[in-house]
This record gives C-alpha cells, sequence and structure tokens, in this order.
C-alpha cells in the first residue's frame, strides 16, 4: 500500500511540476493604454439642451451627463439623465454609454443602453480640427440610422448635429452642451 501510495505522490508532483512550469510560460496579455489626451475634456458633468428638433419633439429637453474613466482607463463611462420633456414621455431617460478607441482599426466606438430598452453603437475616426463626426452602426428596434457632428467650442462648451434620413424623409435636431 505505501509503494502504490509512493507512486501516487510521484505523480502528483510531475503533474504539479509541469503546470507550473507552463504557468509560468505563458504569454502575457497586453495592455495597450489609450491617448485619452484629445478627449479629456469631456470628463466631469455636462448638461445639454436640445435647441432644434425637426421631429416636433424634444426642443428643450436637457440631459445631465456625466462622464468619468472606467476599467482602468480602457474607457470612458456616461452616465445619462433626461427628465420627462413632453406629454409622450412620462418617464425619466436614463443611460449608460462607453467610449473606447480601437488601436487597430485606429477609430474611436461608443456603445450605449437605456433603461427604456434601446441599444445603440457609433463609430468616429476621431478629431478632425474642433470637430468630430460619429457614424451610427447599429440601433436597436430597428431605428434608422444617423450622423452627429460634435463640434468643441471650448473646454468647457460643444454643440451637435444630427442627421437621421428616416422613410418620413430627413430628420434634423442640435444640442448644446455645458460643462459644470
Amino acid at each position: 500500500m505505501s509503494h502504490l501510495r509512493l507512486i501516487s505522490f510521484a505523480l502528483i508532483a510531475i503533474f504539479s511540476t509541469v503546470t507550473l512550469a507552463a504557468a509560468q510560460t505563458a504569454t502575457p496579455v497586453p495592455d495597450v493604454k489609450t491617448d485619452w489626451s484629445s478627449m479629456k475634456f469631456l470628463i466631469g458633468t455636462w448638461t445639454c439642451k436640445t435647441v432644434q428638433n425637426t421631429m416636433g419633439r424634444g426642443t428643450g429637453r436637457t440631459e445631465t451627463d456625466v462622464n468619468t474613466m472606467a476599467l482602468d482607463g480602457h474607457y470612458m463611462l456616461t452616465n445619462s439623465t433626461s427628465k420627462p420633456f413632453d406629454k409622450a414621455r412620462t418617464a425619466t431617460l436614463v443611460g449608460q454609454s462607453w467610449t473606447g478607441y480601437d488601436g487597430v482599426k485606429k477609430q474611436w466606438y461608443t456603445f450605449g443602453i437605456s433603461n427604456f430598452g434601446g441599444f445603440g453603437m457609433s463609430i468616429s475616426p476621431g478629431w478632425n480640427g474642433n470637430k468630430m463626426v460619429w457614424t451610427d452602426m447599429y440601433n436597436s428596434d430597428a431605428q434608422p440610422l444617423g450622423v452627429t457632428t460634435v463640434t468643441k467650442v471650448s473646454n468647457t462648451k460643444t454643440t451637435s448635429a444630427n442627421v437621421t434620413k428616416t422613410a418620413k424623409g430627413t430628420e434634423t435636431s442640435s444640442d448644446e452642451c455645458t460643462k459644470s
């Protein structure tokens, strides 16, 4: 019986050594950090107001966005809230979105969700001067895709204009945002 036990211990020791050796030679996962210098001004609390909307709804709507860095600096997290703004919107809209950078494709991407079940994803090649153009890639519930141009007026003010082509025609909206 002790001979069998000795062989068992020897096998356990051999397998443990092989497992430890394999673990020690594992290739580390790269932790490539994004250069956020062009986007850092966005960190903080912003108040946005819809100033134009050709759909007939939403003008005067306000939204509060709180932007923070998340997941070890790989993403900018935006928590947003917008109180009811007309008779059709009777509940507060709450959203979360994440912005990141794809170093291989050399493009920014953002994706977000809301408490109304919405999901959307957009991409951008980045800033061109003081403008950044976001192109929708996906919207839930077969919502039409649009293009949003964000203009950096200053480190504490941005404007944005969205153009969306629908079956009813082209819809446009614009927002002004200020940092608190």
